[in-house]
């Protein structure tokens, strides 16, 4: 009989790889649990709808993040050389990504202070409208009909209006 390539899906590799799903789901399960906890704990410190659902993202590629290496780690690869990999690979691209880590940050700030928050309506150098969405990478304005994006590193380096109406 002719061995067509299935020798890698020995009993104990199966058993592995369905250890290693079990975990992802475990981890979709905690993901799902820990959810209404952390909506509880931005309301009780009063942060705004979109504050909480940053975090929660957040939360969640961290403990996707921790439980995919249990996971592979379970498979038998070596996490060292990830790591050292990841390492490398960050060092490479922290320059080319400096203005998404940036506007990853200045998002962070602007939510942080709270000196805009969604229906303000807002002047920059260039643009003005409502405000009507902040995330991560930028912040979506209107006005006249027209959606602008606006990054957030050019609203925490620059000088903006808030207008009161």
């Amino acid at each position: 009989m002719e061995n067509i390539g299935l020798e890698i899906f020995t009993l104990n590799f199966l058993i592995k790889l369905t250890l290693a799903l079990g975990i992802m789901i475990l981890a979709r399960i905690f993901i799902n649990s820990i959810t209404p906890s952390i909506h509880s704990a931005c309301t009780k410190n009063n942060l705004d709808h979109h504050s909480c659902i940053m975090i929660t993202k957040i939360m969640r590629y961290i403990i996707n993040i921790f439980f995919g290496a249990i996971a592979l780690q379970n498979l038998g690869l070596d996490l060292n050389m990830f790591f050292a990999l990841f390492g490398i690979t960050g060092i490479v691209l922290s320059y080319g990504m400096k203005d998404i880590v940036a506007n990853f940050i200045a998002s962070i700030l602007i939510l942080g202070y709270k000196y805009i928050k969604i229906n303000d309506y807002i002047k920059t150098k260039d643009w003005q409208g409502r405000v009507i969405d902040i995330n991560l990478r930028y912040t979506t304005i209107e006005y006249d009909n027209m959606t602008i994006l606006i990054p957030n590193i050019v609203l925490y380096t620059n000088p903006i209006a808030i207008i009161k109406e």
